[in-house]
This record gives structure tokens, C-alpha cells and sequence, in this order.
């Protein structure tokens, strides 16, 4: 009775912190969006950074959160501890500050990105030895988050307009985070998987 209570238990874990990394996942997508399609959301510097600073609470929160949880493969949060952390952190001081950081936003962007694309690239190898069969998809999404953090970091370096790339990066890390976090994310319940999400 005791066994089944904590798999409920963990359940409903696993499956909060996949909501809210998913969730976190579709603001960086709309605000990538809004920095490529939208010009004069550039200009609105505070909305902006206070809206990816909010997304990168919510990653980080998900991620810390999820860490202390324990879905099928332990892939999709393994990592997210220290990284949950420097989310959190990097979050609340760009909206506590959105004005003065907004130089260090395409570095910052860039910086997240490139982190992202490592985790993701450690989940692909070690989801490969688990057994899951789009491994290598995983792999080649971490591939294409590094070479656009890469990129992005490089324009911001020679200080060219980066408000495309930082649309391109922010677009790249959401819906990687998305598709990664429902294909890897596998909740069990009384030893069976209950969801694929």
C-alpha cells in the first residue's frame, strides 16, 4: 500500500514538472517568434527580457524539480540540477534588472543555448544505451542549438544585429525543449509506463 502511494506520489512529480517544463518550452518559442517577426518588440527592452527571464525561472524551476523525481529513464532532468539553478538565478536577476542586461542579453541567450544543446546532447548518447530509438534526433537537435548558440555568440562578439538569431536561438531551445521533454519524459506507475508523453 505504502509502495503504491509513492509511485502515485512520484507520478504526479513527474508529471508536474513535465507540464511546467513544457509550458516554460512554448514562452521561449513565442518570444523567439516575437524578436524575429515583430522588430519593435526589440525596442520594448523591460517586456522582452522580463518575458525570457520568466521562462528561464520556469525551465529552472522544472528542471530542479524534475531532478528530484524519478520518470522512467532518468534522462530528461538529470542534468537540470545545476542547471535548474543557473537558470533561476540568470531569471531573476535579468527581471530584477531588465534594462542594464539587456547588452548581455544575446550573450546570455547564446550562453543557455550552447548549455542546452550539451545536456541534450549527453541525454542522445545515454538514451541511446537505454534503448530509445530516436536517439540520434535528439543528438541532431543538440547539434543544431550549438551551432546556433555558437553563431549567435560570434555576431554578438563583432557586435552585428543579433535580433534575429536571439528569435532563432530562443525559437531553437523551446521547441527542442518541447519535443524532448514529451519523447524522453516517461512516467511509471505500479511498474508500468502509463504515459509516452
Amino acid at each position: 500500500m505504502n509502495e503504491h502511494f509513492n509511485v502515485k506520489t512520484n507520478s504526479a512529480i513527474v508529471k508536474s514538472a513535465k507540464i511546467v517544463h513544457l509550458c516554460s518550452a512554448v514562452i521561449f518559442l513565442i518570444a523567439g517568434m516575437l524578436l524575429i517577426f515583430v522588430p519593435d518588440f526589440e525596442n520594448s527592452g523591460s517586456f522582452r527580457n522580463i518575458l525570457v527571464g520568466s521562462a528561464s525561472i520556469l525551465i529552472g524551476i522544472a528542471g530542479v524539480y524534475g531532478y528530484f523525481s524519478n520518470d522512467m529513464y532518468r534522462l530528461a532532468f538529470q542534468l537540470d540540477f545545476a542547471l535548474g539553478i543557473f537558470n533561476v538565478i540568470f531569471g531573476i536577476l535579468l527581471i530584477i534588472n531588465p534594462v542594464q542586461l539587456s547588452v548581455l542579453l544575446p550573450t546570455a541567450i547564446s550562453v543557455l543555448t550552447l548549455l542546452d544543446g550539451g545536456n541534450k546532447s549527453q541525454m542522445a548518447l545515454e538514451g541511446q544505451r537505454f534503448g530509445i530509438h530516436k536517439w540520434y534526433l535528439v543528438l541532431l537537435s543538440a547539434v543544431v542549438e550549438i551551432a546556433v548558440g555558437i553563431v549567435l555568440i560570434i555576431l554578438a562578439y563583432h557586435e552585428l544585429d543579433v535580433r534575429v538569431w536571439m528569435g532563432v536561438a530562443m525559437g531553437v531551445v523551446g521547441i527542442t525543449n518541447f519535443w524532448t521533454t514529451m519523447y524522453t519524459v516517461r512516467i511509471r506507475e505500479n511498474r508500468q509506463i502509463l504515459s509516452d508523453k
